[in-house]
């Protein structure tokens, strides 16, 4: 069960721009997705939906604070086709908008927001 669990999670981290369904993750261990998801979630703690938005989160903090790119690009590196989507998330998820955590960032530099 682990193994299949690690898979999907392996997947995740290396596809998490790709727009990544709970049928396609299931597909590539093999089961059904009724018993990936049971699986999924009992391991993790999270379901596959929930760990996939918090490893594109992740990734959008990272490169709010280490690029300049703009916060529209950022959304499409990171798997969102819409960047008021990606915004209204990273908002629920973070506390703070995309631009308002990088505007953090450069005012407390010796602070990390991670």
């Amino acid at each position: 069960m682990e193994h299949l669990v690690q898979h999907a999670v392996t997947t995740i981290r290396e596809r998490f721009w790709e727009p990544l369904s709970l049928d396609e993750l299931a597909r590539s261990a093999m089961v059904s997705k009724y018993y990936f998801l049971r699986v999924f979630t009992r391991v993790t703690g999270v379901t596959p939906g929930r760990f996939l938005c918090a490893v594109r989160l992740q990734e959008a903090k990272r490169l709010l604070l280490s690029t300049s790119l703009t916060v529209t690009d950022i959304a499409v590196r990171v798997g969102y086709s819409s960047t008021g989507s990606f915004t209204r998330r990273f908002t629920e998820l973070v506390g703070v908008s995309p631009t308002h955590y990088r505007k953090l960032s450069l005012e407390t530099p010796g602070e990390s927001l991670r």
